[in-house]
């Protein structure tokens, strides 16, 4: 290691000694100096010395062993052909439950690519029941991934409004125990601050700046986005994308074109909830003229809501979806939406998961894969897809 002048930085040790492990001079299974040891060293301070650790352990190059002191992280067995799965897959209120989500689809697909590729995928569910059963249920499964020696996970931050910080306890649990991390579709962390684990997903930006922009050019001025409760960096993104295709079209999005609350509310019988009864006033009072839903669930609530409710779409006002799901046949018009390739989302997620393995010193990567514009009559075409 080259020694650094005055005013050590966090970097400036990390950089040295990634570049030691990178180089063989650190071997495999190695023992690093202690941080005294290094802090000496490098004529630094433990807290920096501490940082530069941490970011090394995020990166997947050491594994920090209470008692016994840091070591380079060894190679993966090439034995070891089992993954395990952390995700919210199935909506247990619903008799169709593996068709209202995403991951309900892929699942399936990669378990089928895990199986063709030689590798065992290990199941597991998150219920959709309290945030308090969330978090108990994924730390269970975390722990019994880490106690069948899984050699990688695939890994869906929980969607939370609070405890939130369950998300980063669970891939540093993995990261202790030497296991490779995949997120699917979003970060632990916010869209400013990347995480230092690889992401499978599409471009949720720009795919919603696509899905505003065929609204707009189809006369629509006055679009509003719903979301749902908890926030996440895919729907930001998607809001972000929102915005920009107004913002190119010299609209301003208002706060008060933004409505986050969860649409299964709007199956509630009696007069309609506060969430509602807005929507129901925007489109009587002229003030919206397309809603742009998070995801297809989400637009099918809001359609059978309206249909309820003597609002006829598109001719009152147009609904679009994200993510393109066999969810509902009984919807009087077929859905405008954001398809998502689902097969090759499954595949590029174990496939990005082998290659961490094999490569874990590569730099954190985001695999995004093309969506597709489906156009279709809740938005007032004919067109269909």
């Amino acid at each position: 290691m080259t020694r650094s002048p005055k005013q050590i930085k966090h970097q400036t040790i990390y950089d040295s000694i990634c570049g030691d492990i990178l180089k063989g001079v650190y071997k495999p299974n190695q023992k690093l100096p202690t941080e005294n040891e290094l802090a000496e060293y490098f004529h630094a301070s433990r807290p920096t010395v501490g940082r530069a650790m941490r970011d090394l352990q995020q990166k997947g190059l050491i594994v920090r062993c209470q008692g016994q002191g840091t070591f380079v992280k060894p190679a993966a067995s090439a034995g070891n052909k089992t993954f395990g799965l952390l995700v919210q897959w199935q909506n247990h209120a619903d008799t169709v439950s593996t068709m209202t989500t995403i991951f309900g689809i892929m699942v399936p697909e990669m378990l089928k690519v895990a199986s063709d590729l030689g590798y065992c995928l290990l199941l597991n569910d998150i219920p959709q029941d309290t945030h308090i059963d969330h978090i108990e249920r994924a730390k269970t499964i975390c722990q019994r991934l880490i106690d069948a020696q899984v050699s990688g996970v695939l890994f869906t931050p929980l969607e939370l409004a609070s405890h939130v910080s369950i998300n980063l306890e669970i891939a540093d649990a993995l990261d202790q125990a030497g296991i490779a991390v995949v997120l699917l579709d979003r970060d632990l962390t916010d869209s400013y601050h990347r995480s230092n684990y690889d992401i499978v997903g599409i471009n949720n930006e720009q795919s919603a700046l696509v899905l505003t922009n065929h609204l707009l050019e189809q006369g629509c001025k006055k679009i509003d986005f719903i979301g749902g409760p908890v926030e996440t960096t895919s729907i930001n993104d998607r809001i972000r994308g929102y915005r920009a295709a107004l913002a190119e079209h010299g609209i301003r999005a208002t706060g008060k074109r933004l409505h986050a609350f969860d649409s299964k509310t709007l199956a509630q019988s009696g007069p309609p909830n506060q969430p509602a009864q807005k929507l129901l006033e925007l489109i009587r009072h002229g003030d919206v003229e397309a809603f742009i839903c998070v995801n297809d669930s989400t637009a099918v609530d809001v359609i059978h809501f309206l249909l309820r409710n003597g609002v006829r779409v598109p001719d009152d006002v147009r609904v679009a979806g994200f993510d393109d799901l066999p969810i509902d046949s009984s919807l009087p018009v077929s859905l405008t939406t954001v398809r998502q390739p689902t097969s090759t989302l499954a595949y590029e997620s174990i496939r990005t998961l082998i290659d961490r393995i094999n490569n874990p010193r590569l730099p954190a990567r985001d695999i995004m894969v093309k969506t597709q514009l489906v156009i279709r009559e809740s938005c007032g075409s004919k067109i269909n897809k």
